[in-house]
């Protein structure tokens, strides 16, 4: 039987597979909540074996597309961002929608929801590669940057805003990332980033002043996120909801979802204090049965619960570990576009996980943000676990170069070697031939 061989770095592979485990683990052992209002219907063990099918999907798209060469990716890159784009608007039509805790993610097709943002996610970031290779001249002014890659951007991010704030968010911040490490000039970046400030800031003076004239204006779709964005800083900042808002201008979902909100958040820092250094043990946590989201939204506190300070720290240090891989990986990447998907998808996953660890120890407000690759999820996962292939693709692609430089510079000295032992040879016989 033929040896089956993976090449890329080892390390990444050993963290996708621990990632895999701990969400198996974990997403079955704090699943109770799940299970508690509808045990004749859906068990633990139900639970398992959703996760498990989502792993395994997962492993099956980050194997498809870590079989791809890197350059298809380069090909497909508008294609896969023009899809995104088109998915978002639909997102608008009202036949398609899932709505959510009062926002529409998803899209409702062939009796399945898709998750549209994790989409566009990969999407973007493989425009803007394959972006700054194709238009490298053009951006070396502020008018091709506006015009080339800026303005997409800022309409991704925009129409996102609509519905979730905290992922438009993080799609800026991960786009002016990748910008700033493949050397667009930093002027152009402070002017954009000055620019998102204005822009943030007069939608919420938008809101403001149409909240003054009437307040059925909390009401209108555009706005749908706005309000809960606001409290959700409002009530972060003062740690009292009822001395942050006027709640007589909220609507009953708003009401609601701040609600939610203030109780989850309550419950993921007992749970973390309750876990102390070295955790209640893997099955357990008590929090599950008050933290409605502890299978997604805040698995790292039901993590930290049963496994304590010292799991937390491990889960930090493999996305950390991993960022370092991928910036090393980044530095042989052979082309400016195989460099910029590399750091996009990294700083992507990372700072994703960061901003849901930074939530779930109460030091940001809630984003509602998965944890990459752990979290229970369907889409998600599987979107994810393909940017990881993607990453493996790169990385497969630079080790075989590397082996093949090796093997070149090998036979290079060893062609040397032997034209220097031929000339030693020569010289010695001619030698003994004027002997």
């Amino acid at each position: 039987m033929a040896k089956i061989r993976l090449r890329g770095d080892r390390v990444i592979w050993f963290i996708v597979a621990i990632f895999a485990m701990i969400s198996i683990i974990a997403v079955f052992s704090v699943g109770s909540f799940l299970t508690k209002n509808n045990p004749e219907i859906m068990s633990k063990t139900d639970i398992w074996l959703e996760q498990f099918g989502s792993v395994a999907l997962g492993f099956a798209a980050l194997f498809l597309c870590y079989a791809f060469n890197y350059n298809f990716y380069r090909k497909i890159a508008p294609y896969v961002f023009g899809i995104s784009v088109l998915m978002l608007v639909m997102l608008f039509v009202p036949g398609l929608q899932d709505e959510r805790n009062g926002a529409v993610r998803g899209l409702k097709l062939m009796g399945h929801t898709i998750q549209v943002f994790e989409f566009v996610k990969v999407g973007l970031v493989l425009f803007i590669s394959w972006g700054i290779e194709k238009y490298s001249k053009d951006i070396r002014t502020f008018k091709g940057f506006a015009l080339r890659l800026l303005v997409w951007v800022i309409g991704v991010c925009a129409i996102i805003m609509v519905n979730s704030f905290s992922s438009a968010l993080l799609l800026g911040v991960v786009s002016m990332m990748v910008f700033y490490f493949m050397d667009v000039k930093f002027k152009y970046l402070a002017i954009t980033a000055a620019g998102a400030v204005a822009l943030i800031v007069l939608v919420f003076g938008i809101y403001h002043a149409a909240l003054a004239i009437s307040p059925k204006a909390a009401e209108a779709k555009i706005f749908n996120r706005i309000k809960t964005a606001e409290n959700r800083v409002k009530n972060f900042a003062s740690n009292d909801k009822d001395s942050t808002a006027d709640l007589t201008k909220l609507t009953r979902e708003q009401l609601e979802q701040i609600d939610r909100d203030e109780r989850q958040s309550e419950s993921a820092k007992i749970a973390i204090k309750e876990g102390g250094i070295f955790g209640k043990g893997v099955g357990n946590g008590t929090a599950r049965y008050s933290l409605s989201m502890a299978f997604s939204d805040f698995i790292f506190a039901a993590i930290v619960e049963e496994t304590g300070l010292i799991g937390g720290i491990v889960i930090v240090l493999l996305y950390l570990i991993f960022l370092f891989r991928c910036i090393r990986l980044s530095f042989k990447c052979p082309d400016a576009f195989s460099q910029a998907l590399v750091l996009g998808l990294a700083f992507l996953i990372t700072t994703q996980a960061f901003l849901h660890i930074l939530v779930n120890v109460r030091l940001i407000p809630i984003t509602g943000h998965t944890l990459p690759l752990i979290s229970h999820g369907g889409t998600a996962y599987l979107v994810l676990s393909a940017a990881f292939g993607i990453i493996l693709s790169v990385s497969r692609t630079v080790s075989k170069m590397e082996e093949e430089r090796l093997a070149a510079e090998a036979a290079a000295a060893a062609e040397n070697q032997d034209g220097s032992q031929t000339a030693v040879t020569e010289t010695k016989e001619t030698e003994q031939q004027a002997i």
